[in-house]
């Protein structure tokens, strides 16, 4: 039986997909205050659960405590 690892990061083309939205999209968000985005060396990545409760967050959906 294979284990499936849980996604940490995405690359931007893959956070677009994910959210279902264009790519010039994406990095238009990648450069508004709040976006969670990690540069590592030469790599862009989107942090998987901090930018799930961002889009949460723009939606207006809040998570109960």
């Amino acid at each position: 039986m294979e284990d499936k690892l849980e996604r940490l990061a995405y690359s931007p083309t893959e956070a677009a997909a994910a959210a279902g939205v264009s790519r010039p999209t994406l990095y238009r968000w990648m450069h508004m205050d709040g976006f969670p985005v990690a540069r590592l060396g030469g790599c862009t990545r989107i942090p998987a659960r901090a930018f799930e409760a961002w889009l949460n967050r723009q939606a207006g959906v809040h998570a109960d405590a």
